[in-house]
C-alpha cells in the first residue's frame, strides 16, 4: 500500500510538471498578446487624435514645424504614462525614465516594449478630395454639369470639393532590438510594426455668429443649403396653403393659439431642442 501511494504521488508530480511545461508558456504568451493589443489600441487612438486635431487646426497640419509639435504631443498623450494630465506643448525625450512610461508595456524581464519614443512615426497628408468629374466640371463650366453641382453637389452648401481631407497615419516599432525572434525561439518580445490610419473629410469653416446676412454667419449658410430653386419653391408653397387655412381656423376657434408660428422650411440656427438640454 505504501509503495502504491508513493507511485501515485510520483505520477501526480510528473503530470504537474508536464502540464506546467505547456501551460506556463501559454500564460506568458497570453499576457504578452494582451500588451500588444493595448499598444495597437493606443496606435489607433493616436491616429484619430491627429486626424481630428487637423479639423480644428488645419494650419498646423499644413505646416512642417507644427506637424512636429503634433507628433510630440501624440507621443506623450498616447504612449507615455497613462495617468498624466493632458498639457499643451508637452513633450518627452529619449531616453525617457521609467516613471514616464506605460508600466504595462514591458516584457517578462521588465524591458520596455516601446524602446524609444522616437519609434513612434507620424505621417500627416492633405490629399486632394474630388467628389466627381462631373461636379468638378460644374464649378467652372455650364450646362448640365453646372446644374448638377448647383442642385446636388457640395457647392450648394458653399463647400469646396478640392480640400478638407486629412490623412493621419501612425506606425509604432515594437521591440526592434528583438530582431531574430520572429519564430518565438525565446519567450521574449517580438519585433512588430503596428500601424493605424484615420482619414477625415471636414470643412474648416468657422462661424462668426448665428444670425445675420454676412458670409461668416450660420443663418445664410443654412439657408443656402436648404433653399430650393424658385421654380420648385413655387410648386411646393401651394401644398402648404391648405394646412395654413386649417391652422388659421383652429386659431380663430381658440383650439390652437400658436398656429401663427407655423413657418414651413424655416430653421432656427441658434435654437437647441428641449430634449438636447440637460435638466
Amino acid at each position: 500500500m505504501r509503495a502504491e501511494a508513493g507511485r501515485q504521488r510520483g505520477q501526480a508530480l510528473v503530470e504537474t510538471l508536464v502540464a506546467a511545461l505547456v501551460l506556463v508558456p501559454l500564460a506568458l504568451l497570453a499576457i504578452l498578446l494582451g500588451k500588444f493589443q493595448s499598444m495597437q489600441q493606443a496606435t489607433i487612438a493616436a491616429s484619430r487624435t491627429l486626424a481630428f486635431e487637423c479639423t480644428v487646426r488645419p494650419g498646423a497640419c499644413a505646416n512642417g514645424v507644427s506637424q512636429a509639435a503634433l507628433t510630440e504631443e501624440v507621443r506623450r498623450r498616447h504612449f507615455g504614462r497613462i495617468d498624466r494630465e493632458v498639457l499643451s506643448h508637452d513633450t518627452i525625450t529619449d531616453p525617457a525614465p521609467a516613471a514616464e512610461r506605460n508600466p504595462l508595456w514591458v516584457d517578462r524581464r521588465g524591458r520596455p516594449l516601446l524602446e524609444r519614443f522616437a519609434d513612434v512615426d507620424v505621417a500627416l497628408a492633405l490629399p486632394r478630395f474630388d467628389a466627381g468629374r462631373s461636379t468638378a466640371l460644374g464649378r467652372t463650366g455650364s450646362g448640365a454639369a453646372s446644374l448638377l453641382d448647383r442642385l446636388a453637389g457640395p457647392a450648394r452648401f458653399g463647400l469646396s470639393i478640392s480640400g478638407g481631407l486629412v490623412d493621419a497615419r501612425v506606425r509604432v516599432r515594437v521591440s526592434p532590438s528583438e530582431a531574430g525572434n520572429e519564430q518565438l525561439a525565446r519567450l521574449d518580445s517580438l519585433p512588430l510594426s503596428m500601424q493605424a490610419r484615420t482619414a477625415v473629410l471636414f470643412d474648416a469653416w468657422n462661424a462668426s455668429g448665428p444670425y445675420g446676412s454676412a458670409a461668416g454667419r450660420v443663418e445664410p449658410r443654412v439657408e443656402q443649403g436648404s433653399r430650393l430653386d424658385p421654380a420648385h419653391q413655387a410648386q411646393i408653397a401651394p401644398g402648404y396653403q391648405l394646412t395654413r387655412w386649417t391652422l388659421e381656423l383652429m386659431r380663430l376657434a381658440g383650439l390652437e393659439p400658436s398656429a401663427g408660428s407655423f413657418r414651413p422650411q424655416h430653421v432656427d440656427v441658434d435654437r437647441v431642442p428641449d430634449d438636447r438640454i440637460a435638466p
